[in-house]
């Protein structure tokens, strides 16, 4: 049965040119005439891209792509010529390259600015299939996982090319022994073909061999008769004859021996008069290995030596050469020439163990997959533990807050009561509630605004803490309980006007955003400062006065003014 190489290389075939008259060679002054944005998607991505590795030229072609979504604001469109240079640059390159990968992280960065979760889907099956083609198998894993998962939420109908998209990813289900849901992939696909095209019978033929990979003979010859009617009815004779091949071999198994060698000589004679030499290369091997069967080794021999000069020598044709030489052994045991028997033999025996050996690490790389999928599930379901979990926290936050809100509004409405009751008893408390009012405005001032809004502030203290100094002079002897109060709010003042290291770090974050690089230039320019002259510094800068400075650092004003002229001998010093 034939083994699809064509899902092997549709990545390739995504990337050429094709005949596609619908979308495929316009320009993109004709793209932009398409009023459908899935069929204006799928336009640009079918722009030409093979320019014999001359990535300028390349680059060139599709410049006026990235013009026109940069004019449009179309993010889809950007998308696309990302995607077309990733496709461009793989051909050019041919194997994995920076280049490439750098314009994928390029999309990625779009969609997480702009999402549109088709886009996101395709992205991971593209790069996906990108990564598989040139065997980076593991590195296609998370690709492959995240473009899976998101499948359930897009809309089909809004995926350009859908039919090579969803060929991607079941060519590579495929790979790893998933064919159940390689089938589920080709047949959501299967209603975006048209009717009696080449594209649809592949897309029947695949399903019908990944069918018989899962032994699902019944299921797989239905499809094959299917895909049989639509080539027919396609007048297309190369997949009449493939598909004659596939069917040969379900009439084999059922029993049915002359008809399934008729079918397998149409498949050859077909395959051979239109040049699918892959696809003949193995209809004579299926061939030789019946009549080996038949006891026939003449006719066995004679297909085998037809299948052999058709073998390539390229990796995936060692499956093949190792049939081959086993058919061969087969065949001169028969003829009674067991030299030549021992020597194919031989060769099959190398040949199996190097299969064998690749085979492992296929085998290895399910592994790996089954770890990577079970890893991704639990990310997936942990995810969605945290976020049931916020979402019940935030929802016992707003509880929480409605209660304390409902508290302070009862709380309220009590001190109203009670201070319409008590107004002539608050009086007196006034000018201790305006200080503590005057206090919290200070320290919202701040928080809330700029540096030269926070020298004010100091500035405003100075004022009010000497105006306070001065009551208390004055009260000092008339009212001595109120003069006790007085005092305490002169100290809570002074306490918050001092500048601690607490407030000074803080001051400084400020200062920093007013006066960018001005303390770290200084400290650069004259290594010998310290934190504290740092502070004159900073102070100086903003042209407070010497009292300012005392208050504001908890020192007499001739230390500050000591402190000064140490702090300019230092930066003489080291101008010298």
């Amino acid at each position: 049965m034939k083994t699809i190489l064509f899902c092997l290389f549709v990545f390739i075939s995504m990337l050429l040119p094709c005949n596609s008259s619908r979308a495929y060679g316009q320009s993109v002054e004709k793209i932009t005439a398409i009023k459908n944005p899935v069929a204006q998607l799928e336009a640009a991505l079918q722009l030409p891209v093979k320019f014999e590795g001359d990535t300028l030229k390349l680059k060139n072609a599709l410049a006026p792509l990235l013009e026109m979504a940069d004019k449009k604001r179309s993010v889809a469109l950007k998308w696309a010529y990302y995607m077309r240079m990733v496709d461009g640059l793989s051909i050019a390159y041919d194997r994995i390259n920076p280049a490439s990968e750098r314009y994928y992280r390029l999309a990625e960065q779009l969609l997480r600015v702009h999402p549109n979760i088709e886009l996101e889907m395709l992205g991971c099956a593209r790069e996906g299939y990108y990564n598989f083609i040139y065997r980076r198998v593991k590195e296609a894993f998370p690709f492959f996982l995240r473009a899976n998962d998101l499948k359930s939420k897009v809309n089909i109908r809004k995926i350009p090319l859908v039919v090579k998209h969803y060929q991607f990813m079941a060519s590579f289900y495929s790979y790893i022994g998933d064919q159940a849901n390689a089938v589920v992939y080709l047949e959501e696909a299967l209603p975006f073909t048209k009717s009696s095209s080449r594209e649809r019978v592949d897309l029947i033929n695949s399903i019908a061999v990944y069918l018989g990979k899962d032994s699902l003979n019944h299921q797989a010859f239905t499809y094959l008769n299917r895909a049989m009617t639509e080539a027919e009815l396609a007048k297309d004779s190369v997949w009449i004859g493939i598909i004659s091949g596939n069917l040969a071999d379900h009439a084999w198994r059922s029993g049915n021996r002359e008809h399934a060698i008729a079918l397998v000589k149409k498949n050859i004679d077909l395959s051979m008069r239109y040049n699918e030499r892959k696809d003949a290369m193995r209809a004579n091997l299926n061939l030789a290995n019946w009549y080996i069967e038949l006891k026939e080794w003449k006719l066995a021999e004679r297909y085998v030596l037809a299948c052999e000069s058709l073998m390539e020598d390229k990796p995936y044709f060692l499956k093949y050469k190792m049939e081959l030489a086993k058919s061969k052994s087969g065949i001169m045991r028969g003829l009674g020439r067991s030299g030549e028997e021992l020597k194919q033999l031989h060769l099959y025996l190398m040949l199996k163990d190097s299969l064998e050996k690749r085979m492992n690490d296929k085998e290895i790389q399910k592994m790996l997959w089954q770890r990577e999928s079970e890893k991704y599930n639990r990310t997936i379901q942990a995810t969605e533990e945290r976020r049931i979990r916020t979402k019940r926290m935030y929802q016992f936050i707003g509880i929480v807050l409605s209660l304390i809100f409902a508290i302070v509004v009862l709380l309220v409405n009590k001190s109203k009561i009670k201070i319409k009751m008590r107004n002539t008893l608050l009086e007196r408390d006034q000018l201790a509630l305006a200080y503590e009012k005057q206090l919290l405005d200070h320290e919202l001032l701040m928080l809330r605004n700029s540096l030269n809004e926070s020298t004010d502030t100091i500035r405003q203290n100075d004022v009010t803490i000497q105006q306070l100094r001065e009551e208390l002079v004055k009260i000092s002897e008339t009212d001595p309980a109120y003069m006790t109060q007085v005092t305490d709010n002169l100290n809570a003042l002074l306490q918050y006007h001092i500048m601690t290291d607490e407030r000074w770090q803080k001051f400084k974050q400020v200062f920093n955003k007013v006066y960018p690089a001005y303390l770290t230039q200084m400290r650069q320019t004259y290594p010998k400062v310290t934190e504290n002259d740092l502070k004159i510094l900073a102070l100086l800068k903003l042209d407070l006065s010497n009292a300012s400075m005392s208050e504001l650092l908890c020192v007499s004003v001739e230390a500050v003014r000591k402190a000064k002229q140490r702090l300019k001998k230092k930066l003489e010093q080291t101008q010298e």
